[in-house]
């Protein structure tokens, strides 16, 4: 598995057998984790939402600017990839995963939250998508999960959530 995180996030998940920690947060490196093989990724963003605390993406929208896959094909995958099933959810014995669709602004810093409702989503990101579209065009699965604040909050989440999250993942690996 591999795991691509914010910078600012810290080292909140330490790499170990079979888990790779990038400090790169970008398409080329999901690019790179393909060609050496991996085919789950588990990839996190900060997000804005109505609703404080962590959401599993599973499903997107990017509506603004230019997206991963457009220009010319790059030999990780088809031209026109099929991206539907492209997001796992998974389950966390004994918690609720709160789980939606994202869409991707050009900043979450400058949304009014309007697009919330606008827009029938989630939450709001401006990172992650284009590493998860990345990682699918490859033919890999996606763990996409968002440290969601509310429109105008600074307050952090918990990381112990992701800990959780992956231990559910590593053990779901086959």
């Amino acid at each position: 598995m591999y795991i691509s995180m914010p910078r600012d996030w810290g080292d909140i998940i330490s790499p170990r057998d079979g888990v790779s920690v990038s400090r790169e947060y970008s398409v080329d490196a999901i690019r790179s984790a393909l060609k050496q093989g991996e085919k789950l990724f588990l990839i996190g963003a900060d997000a804005v939402s109505v609703s404080a605390g962590w959401l599993v993406v599973q499903d997107h929208l990017a509506l603004f600017g230019t997206g991963t896959l457009s220009g010319p094909n790059h030999p990780a995958g088809p031209r026109f990839p099929n991206l539907r099933g492209m997001y796992i959810v998974p389950e966390i014995e004994g918690e609720s995963v709160r789980s939606g669709t994202v869409l991707r602004v050009p900043d979450i810093r400058l949304s009014t939250g309007a697009e919330l409702s606008a827009f029938s989503c989630d939450a709001l990101v401006s990172h992650g998508i284009d590493q998860a579209v990345a990682a699918a065009h490859g033919g890999a699965k996606v763990v996409f999960v968002l440290n969601c604040r509310k429109p105008g909050s600074k307050e952090n989440n918990k990381y112990s959530f992701l800990n959780r999250l992956l231990q559910e993942i590593e053990g779901g690996e086959e």
